[in-house]
């Protein structure tokens, strides 16, 4: 059971991350400050742990970090941060988790030929009725730019689909990529923020900086990260995937609370058809009675 802790973590904290930038976007912050915040402090708090392992990284590892940088890296979060200044934060996790294991089946069988369970397929097909729910809701009930914030949440879990396909492809720990696309980041977006006369933090207080820093540098940057981790080496890849279909519906009761965002009765049922189809896509696969019994017994591994 202690590896369903960090799963929960992590899983809380991206629940809570589009409320709280949205709350951030429509107060005093802009998206290029709390870019710079997620990867400058992100990039610091990985430093160590870069210097005690840089020799044990392999530099193939290093070189593959700048791809992953251009995937899952600064413009990817401009990318969802700018969406959230256009639409609801429930739309940002809905459309951005809730979407990539449809984005990963997809991609996953255009780019890299992988071929596809018919678990994921089915898990794909409910995420993608429910990313269309969504979408049509928000051409018809709402305005454009609303409409043009889903679209870039759907672009941000494209590329983040992207980020776990080269993940896969090239057997690199989830953990040595948080940490080299924090760094590579930070080392574009903190000089292009300092030298190019970025946004002032002068009507910013002190308690609402140190809570964004809290967040995006600290909890989304580097906890959930080390967390997720955690979960996968206790439970699995696959167990510890399947909690994130609670996110959607998670944001959309946070947004609730905190923003005042009341989904209507289509938004609701796209966030449990995507959370549906992230479940399925990330089930455990069930094995045959008849195969387990044919099993060998395994040994207990030794220690050491």
């Amino acid at each position: 059971m202690n590896g369903y802790y960090p799963a929960v973590l992590a899983v809380l904290i991206w629940a809570s991350y589009p409320v709280a930038t949205r709350a951030a976007l429509t107060g005093s912050f802009t998206a290029e400050t709390l870019v710079v915040l997620r990867f400058g402090v992100g990039a610091l708090l990985f430093t160590p742990y870069l210097l005690l392992r840089w020799r044990a990284i392999a530099r193939a590892t290093w070189l593959h970090g700048v791809p992953l940088t251009l995937t899952h890296g600064a413009g990817m979060a401009a990318l969802a941060m700018a969406g959230m200044q256009l639409a609801p934060a429930n739309h940002a996790a809905a459309l951005g988790p809730g979407a990539s294991p449809a984005w990963v089946a997809l991609l996953g069988f255009l780019l890299f030929a992988q071929r596809v369970s018919r678990r994921a397929i089915v898990g794909a097909v409910l995420c993608l009725i429910g990313v269309l729910l969504l979408t049509v809701w928000s051409a018809s009930e709402q305005t454009l730019s609303v409409l043009a914030g889903d679209v870039m949440f759907l672009g941000a879990s494209a590329l983040a689909a992207l980020y776990v396909l080269q993940l896969r492809r090239w057997a690199i720990d989830a953990l040595q990529g948080a940490a080299i696309v924090s760094l590579y980041s930070a080392l574009i977006v903190v000089p292009s923020y300092l030298w190019g006369g970025g946004p002032k933090l002068d009507d910013v207080s002190g308690p609402d900086l140190l809570w964004q820093v809290l967040w995006q540098g600290v909890l989304i940057g580097c906890v959930a990260v080390i967390a997720l981790n955690e979960a996968i080496v206790r439970l699995g890849a696959e167990r510890a995937s399947a909690l994130v279909a609670f996110v959607p519906v998670l944001t959309a009761g946070l947004a609730f609370a905190f923003l005042g965002e009341v989904p209507s009765a289509m938004e609701f049922a796209a966030f449990v058809l995507i959370s549906a189809g992230v479940s399925v896509a990330a089930a455990p696969r069930v094995r045959p009675v008849a195969q387990l019994l044919a099993a060998p017994p395994q040994s207990a591994p030794r220690a050491g």
